[in-house]
């Protein structure tokens, strides 16, 4: 199912085709550089995550796969609601999908989407020190700094935010 579309991108749910991108996707070390993530091990254990996926959003929202609207895959991002009243966005592309802009396309995508509930107050977006690319997206897009704190793998994440606009 398509969750958002943009000039270039579709944002659709992931399902067990995506098993190989995903795979794929976090074998490449660069990619996985400032996510403190290990490789899945092979296709299998892609297939696992993308099948189990929703057990590890809480307090909801999603994951998704992301395409080129011809229906070539770029990557996968998430919105994952914090209890508070906030959202935290994440995303990754395959390597071959950088410096072409759907990092930005698909940040503000995100963020339209997160703002679409009524009862989210803020996005945040965590970033790993020396992630200057993503600091660069996330700017662009509005956000700003708010915080040092911890993420899954960094004690000294960069916490980005961006607030609800006034209505």
């Amino acid at each position: 199912m398509t969750i958002r579309t943009t000039e270039r991108l579709v944002i659709r749910d992931l399902n067990p085709e995506d098993a190989r991108n995903i795979f794929l996707l976090n074998s490449d070390p660069e990619v996985l550089r400032y996510t403190g993530d290990q490789p899945f091990a092979d296709e299998e254990a892609a297939a696992w995550w993308i099948a189990n996926h929703r057990s590890r959003l809480p307090h909801g929202i999603g994951r998704w796969s992301v395409e080129l609207r011809e229906g070539l895959w770029v990557g996968r991002c998430s919105l994952r609601r914090d209890g508070a009243g906030g959202t935290e966005m994440g995303y990754r592309l395959l390597r071959e999908n950088w410096s072409k802009g759907y990092g930005t396309e698909l940040a503000r995508a995100l963020i339209e989407l997160a703002f679409s509930h009524e009862d989210v107050l803020y996005v945040v977006s965590k970033v790993a020190p020396g992630n200057t690319a993503s600091i660069r997206v996330l700017e662009k897009c509005g956000a700003r700094f708010w915080e040092e704190g911890p993420c899954e793998r960094f004690n000294d994440a960069l916490i980005y935010r961006m607030d609800r606009p006034p209505r």
